[in-house]
């Protein structure tokens, strides 16, 4: 998938996001935050038809961060999606999506959001 326009973090979504986990809504951004920023990014290969994938039968897994350096309110930033794998297990698939957050200094953290897509009960 291609990488998306530049996105600034901005210190309203950040302190929303924080507010939203009982977290005070200073600028400081929480470790999870980026989750907001990933699942939109890899919305274009999520709902294209062709890839096929049912939201009815999807269940979020696993999310795990990893950050090269801290980012802050003000920071812009550029995602790039791809799909790290698909395993199908006990007919049923999961999905694990590795998203690149750079910044202007490059790979500043990385995301992998797995998936679980209940198989065709059929």
């Amino acid at each position: 998938m291609p990488t998306t326009e530049p996105v600034v973090i901005t210190a309203d979504s950040v302190s929303r996001f924080a507010r939203a986990l009982g977290l005070p809504g200073d600028a400081a951004v929480p470790p999870t935050y980026l989750v907001s920023l990933t699942m939109p990014a890899a919305d274009p290969l999520i709902a294209d038809p062709e890839f096929g994938l049912d939201w009815s039968r999807v269940l979020h897994r696993d999310q795990r961060f990893v950050y090269h350096r801290e980012l802050r309110a003000g920071t812009e930033v550029a995602l790039t999606p791809t799909v790290e794998s698909i395993k199908t297990v006990a007919g049923n698939d999961l999905l694990t999506i590795h998203t690149e957050v750079a910044d202007a200094e490059g790979l500043a953290a990385e995301v992998w959001t797995t998936l679980f897509v209940a198989g065709d009960p059929a």
